[in-house]
């Protein structure tokens, strides 16, 4: 058990309205995208073909939604816990769910995503439903990142572990530039009256990064600018278990 201090004294109160606000602007880009092909699909003349891109649209739209949204009521419920349970995780399984989830959203945006687990790693001590909410968040938001940054018709993000020193860092890398600690530390300082909380992020993006910021820091210690197989990215260092429960 870990105790955490979501949602404590002014600091995390200030916090809490800076990541509201980025969600509810970020929420406006898949609403926006529905409503747009609402009214597209209102044409009598539109083909079949047209309907089902339409459909395939807002269906994307509104899982984006979705995951921005459930993920937000996680870190809600994690603030009426004392302490954060935690138990031994797999990384890799956890990167591999995660990446199987997405890949039709990456497909979407052009996006390659791989898992790559370096050397065989011991469970990691984590909150499973907070570790995998802010992988599948922070891999959304790079993804879209990524694509408001350069035009190729090619991306690739991995979701990526490796050792680091006694404990497991892993984390979520891109080509992206600008990713960097002095940009999170921007972001953690907010009071909440920026519609835009980290530059490098293109709108749409930046409430998923803050969001698995805020469910790292509850498991163990914030977000941080890492690096893997050359890549650059956002990492969480998390201790190993010492509880041998996976053979």
């Amino acid at each position: 058990m870990k105790k955490h201090n979501i949602g404590r004294g002014p600091a995390a109160l200030a916090e809490q309205k800076a990541l509201l606000i980025a969600l509810s602007d970020d929420l406006t880009l898949p609403l926006l995208q529905i409503r747009s092909s609402l009214e597209l699909l209102e044409h009598a003349d539109f083909s079949k073909k047209t309907a089902r891109e339409q459909s395939r649209i807002m269906l994307m739209s509104a899982e984006n939604g979705l995951q921005l949204t459930e993920a937000y009521r996680l870190v809600l419920q994690l603030e009426k816990l004392h302490e954060l349970p935690l138990e031994p995780v797999a990384i890799g399984a956890v990167l591999e769910e995660v990446a199987h989830q997405l890949s039709p959203y990456a497909w979407e945006y052009s996006t390659r995503v791989e898992v790559d687990v370096q050397g065989r790693l011991a469970p990691v001590l984590a909150h499973p439903p907070s570790l995998a909410a802010a992988i599948q968040c922070l891999s959304s938001s790079l993804i879209r990142a990524q694509v408001g940054q350069k035009k190729d018709k090619n991306y690739r993000i991995i979701l990526g572990a490796h050792r680091a020193g006694g404990e497991i860092s892993t984390g979520v890398f891109t080509n992206m530039q600008g990713l960097s600690d002095r940009t999170l530390r921007a972001a953690r300082s907010l009071v909440g009256n920026s519609r835009q909380p980290m530059n490098s992020l293109p709108s749409g993006a930046a409430s998923g990064v803050l969001i698995a910021d805020v469910l790292c820091a509850a498991m163990w210690q914030p977000l941080r600018a890492a690096a893997h197989r050359n890549m650059n990215g956002l990492a969480v260092t998390i201790p190993a278990s010492k509880q041998l429960q996976f053979v």
